[in-house]
């Protein structure tokens, strides 16, 4: 058990006020019982100074599905009797305009410089846009991070400091998968919130949809109102929809979307993240908490001598199949064995 240092002084204050009485009885046992105590001193504030302090910053919220299994992935793989781990909370989804997102990066920095932290992790691309890549370029603390969305290289992250699993969706894949049961599938409507992760697919993902044989269209979308009035819309007009995440649509209302979607499906609608299931006949997903794991490996791997350099940027590999067989009764979509064999069940 280890003792601590506001307790042995106490101690240490209560055998100096009983000195005389214990130097009468042994100046021996006074001497062995001073050597231990400040063994004991010695010993604690070395244990103090070994742990590594680690800061993490976190884009979004708690709540948020996909950044929770990377929060919790990487929290759960420092140990507080090992680390000193700091977690900070961006909220930049629920709080999504440029000013505020640069305020709450300004602070952020304020406070790591503060602790002064032996290593930084960052998840998802507003971190690394407004806190990393403005005020830690010419930083001597190493980065690590995770969940940035299909490229990092807009942000120029010098590699001799900066490492980090990108965030590669199995979009590719799903279509490929339903291209086998819907031939002739040509029009796809993406759907999404309106964010910097999502705007910044507007521009990258083109080529994916060109070589999967499908011509997109964006609907980037600030509310659930105007989510209804494109989902309902969409099931006339395309062959198949995409759906991402919903984090940042105010007011969205699950019960209210299942209903609604349950009325309006005509044509298939997949996503590529777990949570939005509930509204999508198939999906192909990432598995979040993969990152976090990852992002905590190598932060270890680097407090312990190694350096970012050693460590290529690298992608998540790891995906699960879903089937939410209440929507596909409601199109007539049917699956195959394999397919269905291999699937998460889903049940509105």
């Amino acid at each position: 058990m280890i003792i601590s240092t506001i307790n042995i002084m106490t101690y240490l204050k209560k055998l100096i006020d009983n000195h005389i009485y214990i130097q009468e009885k042994s100046s021996t046992s006074l001497l062995f019982i001073a050597v231990l105590v400040l063994f004991s001193i010695q010993s604690c504030t070395q244990n103090a100074f070994e742990k590594k302090k680690i800061v993490y910053v976190n884009s979004y919220h708690r709540g948020h599905p996909s950044s929770d299994e990377i929060m919790d992935g990487i929290i759960d793989s420092f140990p507080a009797d090992s680390f000193e781990l700091q977690s900070y909370i961006m909220d930049t989804k629920r709080n999504p305009s440029q000013e505020s997102i640069e305020n709450i990066a300004a602070k952020l920095f304020d406070s790591i410089l503060f602790i002064n932290p032996d290593i930084l992790i960052v998840s998802d691309d507003n971190a690394v846009k407004y806190l990393v890549e403005p005020y830690f370029q010419e930083s001597n603390i190493p980065i690590v991070f995770c969940g940035i969305n299909w490229s990092a290289q807009e942000y120029n992250l010098p590699e001799n400091k900066i490492t980090g699993m990108l965030e590669i969706l199995p979009l590719a894949d799903l279509l490929l998968s339903m291209r086998s049961y819907y031939p002739s599938m040509e029009n796809l409507l993406v759907l999404n919130e309106n964010t910097t992760t999502s705007r910044k697919e507007k521009l990258l993902l083109d080529t994916l949809f060109y070589n999967a044989g499908v011509k997109a269209s964006y609907e980037l979308v600030n509310n659930f109102e105007q989510w209804k009035l494109i989902f309902k819309d969409g099931n006339q007009l395309y062959d198949i929809i995409y759906i991402s995440t919903n984090g940042a649509i105010k007011g969205w209302n699950q019960d209210e979307a299942v209903d609604f979607v349950c009325k309006n499906i005509k044509v298939p609608v997949v996503t590529c993240e777990d949570f939005m299931m509930p509204y999508a006949v198939f999906g192909l997903t990432k598995v979040a908490r993969e990152q976090g794991i990852w992002a905590a490996g190598i932060a270890k791997e680097i407090l312990q001598g190694g350096s970012p350099a050693d460590f290529p940027l690298t992608r998540n590999i790891l995906s699960a199949a879903w089937l939410n067989t209440s929507l596909s009764e409601k199109i007539g979509f049917k699956p195959d064995s394999i397919l269905l064999n291999n699937s998460r069940i889903v049940k509105n």
